[in-house]
């Protein structure tokens, strides 16, 4: 168990964290040939990015640096989907597991969303 709150703390980076564990797996069953190796580099690289970039975000000490690490992390939460759909595309992904993993990168990318905008700073106008 991690002691004090850091970003292992994080409901948000422990999913993003197993989506990069689920890619690797499948990245790790595609037959050897070159362009899978240029497609499991890809994949391998946005999924676990995504992680990386909440990560660092949270280790920011500026509301603007933090958001900007987080809407990287979504950029690669939208990559990674993309990717998905043309494993899945090529057969390597049955169309249950692209679905669950797309769920996923959907969920993710909201959270991402919503983290985000926890990020701005929050004002009231006064109507009075």
């Amino acid at each position: 168990m991690v002691k004090g709150y850091t970003h292992r703390n994080l409901i948000l980076w422990n999913r993003a964290q197993q989506l990069a564990l689920d890619v690797i797996t499948i990245a790790r069953r595609m037959p050897n040939t070159w362009s899978n190796a240029v497609i499991a580099r890809q994949i391998i690289a946005s999924a676990t990015s995504i992680g990386a970039n909440i990560a660092e975000g949270h280790g920011r000490c500026t509301p603007g640096a933090h958001r900007n690490h987080l809407a990287i992390a979504k950029g690669s939460t939208a990559e990674t989907d993309s990717w998905l759909d043309l494993l899945r595309r090529s057969g390597y992904l049955s169309e249950e597991d692209e679905a669950r993993l797309h769920s996923e990168c959907q969920e993710i990318a909201a959270m991402l969303t919503s983290k985000t905008g926890a990020c701005h700073p929050i004002t009231h106008i006064n109507d009075s």
